[in-house]
Order: C-alpha cells, then sequence, then structure tokens
C-alpha cells in the first residue's frame, strides 16, 4: 500500500506506517487555465538538467559547494534492521565518488560547512548519525526521541545555526517536539512542545527565530533560540478545534525570506504554497501547486520559490509530479517543470545558480509508471539555462 509518511517528504510503501493524512489540490488544467504556463517539454527540460539514476531510496540533500561535492541520504529499505547510507556526489557533473554506511537508515541531512560535520536524520531511530563530511568517517550518534510503541520518537528536519553551535530538530506526531542540540558538545539542550505534526523547519539566524510548521490551529510556532522557548505563532485561522481531525491545514516543509520577513509553507492538504508576513502573522498568497505538494525552497539571489509535488496522494495512487517555478516579488508561476515519477527534495546552492533535488519513482505497482528495480534519481538544473526556456 502505498502511503504518505509526512516527516520523509515522500510517499512510502510500508504498510506498518500508521500516519497517513489525506492531500489534495487544485486539479492540474484548472491551475492552467488561469493564465499559467504550459509545462515544459522533456526537450526544453534537457538542456538545463544533469540526472543519474543511481540511489536505492533517495531522500534529502546537502550541496557542498567549497568541496565540490553533493550529499545524498538513503534509506532502501523499511524491512528488518537495515543499514542507511550517505551517497557523495560530484556536484559539477553527478559523478559518483563514494558511498558512505551508516549504522542506521538516513532520511534528512544537513551540512555544517564551518566544521565539515555532516548530520544525517535517522527518523525511525529518533537519532542523528554525525559523519565527517569530507572522509566518510561516523563521528557520533546523538539519541533524541524517546522509546514509544516499540520504537522510537521520530525526527524529521535538521537546521543548523553553524556560528551559534546548534541544530534544530523537528519530531513529528500527534505531540509534535522540537530539539535545540549543541553540536560541539554533541547533547540536547532543548525539548520544546511545538503541537501538532511538528515537520517543518526554517531558521532566521540574525533574528535568532526557529520557525517549525505542522498542523493544528497554529500551523507554524516561533522559538526564541537563546531561550530555548516557544514564544509565539502563526495561524490561518483556518482551524478552530484542537487534534489532527479537526486540522485544515498541515504545513510539511518552511521556507524563510529572512531579508522580507516572509515564510514559505507548503501545505500538504491544500497542494498549495502558504505565503506568511512574519511581522503581522498574516497569510498573503496563497499559490497552488499540485498534488502532493512536499517541498519547497527560497532562492534569494533569483528572487524565486521551488515547490515540489508528487502527483499523487493516498486516495490517488497513480500520477506523476513536478518543480513549480515562482516568481517571489509577484508570486507568478514562471515554470512548471514535469519530473516523473514523483519529485521529493529540494537544495538550492549557495550561489543560487543551480538546484539540486532528488526524484522518487513508483512503488506502487499498480502505478503505470512503476518499473521493476528502478532506482531514485539526482537531478542538478542549471536555473539560468532552465530560465531561457521561457
Amino acid at each position: 500500500m502505498s502511503i504518505v509518511y509526512p516527516w520523509s517528504k515522500t510517499t512510502l510503501s510500508v504498510g506498518t506506517l500508521a500516519l497517513c493524512l489525506a492531500m489534495g489540490a487544485l486539479p492540474l488544467a484548472a491551475q492552467q487555465s488561469n493564465g499559467e504556463p504550459a509545462a515544459l517539454t522533456a526537450a526544453q527540460i534537457a538542456p538545463a538538467l544533469i540526472r543519474t539514476d543511481a540511489v536505492l531510496g533517495a531522500y534529502e540533500v546537502a550541496h557542498w559547494a567549497e568541496e565540490g561535492m553533493l550529499f545524498v541520504a538513503s534509506s532502501p529499505s523499511f524491512d528488518g534492521d537495515v543499514p542507511g547510507y550517505v551517497h557523495v556526489f560530484d556536484a559539477s557533473d553527478l559523478r559518483p565518488i563514494r558511498r558512505v554506511q551508516l549504522p542506521r537508515r538516513a532520511f534528512a541531512l544537513a551540512l555544517d560547512r564551518s566544521t565539515g560535520q555532516l548530520y544525517a536524520g535517522n527518523t525511525l531511530d529518533g537519532s542523528l548519525t554525525v559523519i565527517d563530511a569530507k572522509g566518510g568517517t561516523i563521528l557520533d550518534t546523538i539519541q533524541l526521541g524517546q522509546p514509544e510503541d516499540k520504537g522510537f520518537e521520530h525526527v524529521r528536519m535538521i537546521v543548523l545555526d553553524e556560528q551559534r553551535g546548534l541544530a534544530f530538530v523537528t519530531g513529528p506526531g500527534q505531540k509534535g517536539v522540537t530539539w535545540i542540540v549543541d553540536t560541539k558538545a554533541r547533547k540536547m539542550l532543548h525539548r520544546i512542545d511545538t503541537g501538532l505534526w511538528t515537520a517543518g523547519a526554517a531558521y532566521d539566524a540574525g533574528a535568532g527565530r526557529l520557525y517549525v510548521s505542522g498542523g493544528g490551529i497554529e500551523e507554524i510556532s516561533v522559538i526564541d533560540v537563546a531561550s530555548g522557548q516557544r514564544v509565539g505563532g502563526l495561524s490561518t485561522g483556518d482551524t478552530s478545534e484542537e487534534g489532527g481531525d479537526a486540522s485544515r491545514h498541515f504545513f510539511v516543509n518552511l521556507a524563510i525570506d529572512a531579508e522580507g520577513q516572509r515564510l514559505f509553507a507548503s501545505d500538504a492538504q491544500d497542494g498549495a504554497i502558504y505565503v506568511s508576513d512574519i511581522a503581522s502573522g498574516k497569510v498573503i498568497r496563497q499559490i497552488p501547486v499540485g498534488l502532493g505538494t512536499l517541498d519547497v525552497a527560497y532562492n534569494p539571489a533569483r528572487q524565486e520559490i521551488y515547490a515540489t509535488w508528487r502527483g499523487v496522494d493516498r486516495d490517488n495512487k497513480s500520477g506523476t509530479g513536478g518543480l513549480l517555478v515562482i516568481d517571489a516579488q509577484s508570486y507568478a508561476i514562471k515554470q512548471r517543470v514535469p519530473l516523473p515519477a514523483h519529485p521529493n527534495s529540494l537544495e538550492v546552492s549557495e550561489d543560487g545558480r543551480t538546484l539540486f533535488m532528488t526524484v522518487k519513482v513508483s512503488n506502487d505497482k499498480s502505478d503505470a509508471a512503476y518499473r521493476e528495480g528502478a532506482l531514485d534519481s539526482v537531478l542538478r538544473i542549471n536555473l539560468e539555462r532552465l530560465a531561457d526556456q521561457g
């Protein structure tokens, strides 16, 4: 059975994972009738794209421009006690460099470029694996999640403050949490209750404010990182009762425009990006994306927002997704880029010229896109060349 597993940013095929959320969106044809540009063809995409189909169970990506490396988290199976991996590619051409085996399965990634340490989120084990990014040596494991239901509280997103030596980690669930970790001492500093399905995270280092997102009445929590306290929240105002059944939204991922003080939240239930003004706490725009909207990223260098949609949800198991390029000032859709089968995680290069992403294969044998033994893809997109395609 193909189900939505929100904190690993993908659609998984495993019957033992119980959390299923219906994710709806506007029909694609209706969105295009509102003046949106036609979807790019494969021939138009090709000049901007390098793609390698080389990873079994690909999830998040992290780019290290100085060393020319791209890291991809991998969890090949959910059956039994199997290892995870970090695949290392040459960031210029996606040539494979090495594969690092981890004792626990890897989903999230965050790179501390100041120390050269890579943090892998072991979602199912509720922990972080600390890795020497250059050499691939495993340095430590930091346990965060407490034991529950024959396992551990899950971890999801990792965001770093390199200057302060902090890691912020979200933990989804009916009682979501956020952990603040001292990366030098490798120990937890704070555990903060942050509400229903705490999943996405974005950080404003200048203000010392962490934003984490999920569902509930206040979909976005505001955390003061110095005190480790929740100091406020942002709400769409659409949910008036507590609990998952009443929640109108699930903000599964979050990105920030720190200079413009805006948050971009991908809503898995509406299939849209919600733009919020931080100062007022108000939603200022809703941008339809597509069925199974998942990741969101902001590129200040190009003033663009990127969003992935998977093309499937719990009730619609067949379909393919793509990438949406949005003008961050006018919120107009600039390009819709079909990328079968199920686009997943995004990473903008430090100079803003390149977009890296993973694309999942279909695991549903009834899906026309299913291919036995197919591997997930890693993509490198030249954003200047993509823009030239109109």
